[in-house]
């Protein structure tokens, strides 16, 4: 009897650490994203990382009960922190373009954005050619869907100012040295239009051409990353069909951003 026992403290013992162990082992997404890119991407005052991104990354590990190591890493180092494999994913509304699914594995989307014209309150563009006419349009360079859709829309009868930052663009808006910018529009509505109504308005049509920006924004991993590819697919339709992903969205942007 004692000799049954001491081999079921045994069993017990051999489980707890077989336990451990495959909680050590469980697997760690290291995910990339930029802390200047309100709302899906910033910082709060304390330092700490957080916006939309966040919390759809923390979601989707949750949902594949993966361990999240989330950096906050600006644009211009984004790619080459991909490709070194010091992040396993880009989640920060990259869009998936014929370049980019050529050149990177990408999961999505997870995002169907529109995108649309900012101005200051007082403007008199609506966004008309009429209106825009001999005007200046600031945008962020690093968007080359952005880049391509107003150099073949807008440049025709305005000027297409580039600037590293979407911030950086609406600085110079704000100062009268653009008249207009164009972009995202959930970043722009919910960092400016929403928060300083009185300073900005959002004119125009919102635009969604696959042509362009895609059939939406995904998480972009290394070409040939099969293992997280398929973890981050079964993660999205998890958090999707459980109503989360509609909870985050709703909380920055008052609806799913998703689309249908």
């Amino acid at each position: 009897m004692k000799m049954q026992k001491l081999l079921m403290v045994i069993g017990m013992a051999g489980a707890i650490a077989l336990s451990a162990q495959v909680a050590s082992a469980k697997d760690t997404l290291k995910v990339g994203m930029d802390p200047v890119f309100e709302p899906f991407s910033f910082q709060t005052p304390d330092g700490k990382l957080t916006g939309f991104d966040f919390e759809i990354s923390s979601a989707l590990c949750e949902a594949i009960d993966v361990t999240c190591d989330i950096q906050a890493i600006p644009y211009d180092g984004a790619m080459t922190a991909l490709q070194s494999g010091q992040i396993d994913a880009l989640i920060n509304t990259y869009a998936m373009t014929k370049e980019r699914l050529e050149k990177f594995t990408m999961v999505g989307p997870y995002i169907r954005p529109t995108f649309r014209l900012i101005v200051p309150k007082d403007s008199t563009i609506d966004g008309t050619e009429a209106s825009l006419k001999g005007k200046t349009i600031g945008i962020e360079k690093g968007a080359s869907a952005i880049v391509q859709y107003t150099a073949d829309t807008y440049a025709k009868f305005a000027t297409i100012q580039p600037y590293e930052q979407i911030n950086d663009a609406i600085l110079d808006l704000s100062s009268g040295r653009v008249d207009a910018v164009f972009g995202d529009e959930n970043q722009l509505f919910y960092a400016y239009a929403k928060k300083q109504p009185d300073a900005y308005k959002m004119v125009g049509e919102s635009v969604r051409d696959p042509k362009y920006f895609g059939e939406g924004q995904g998480f972009m991993l290394r070409k040939g990353d099969d293992k997280w590819a398929a973890k981050l697919k079964t993660a999205l339709d998890a958090i999707v069909k459980s109503g989360k992903y509609d909870e985050i969205s709703k909380k920055y942007f008052g609806r799913s951003i998703l689309g249908q």
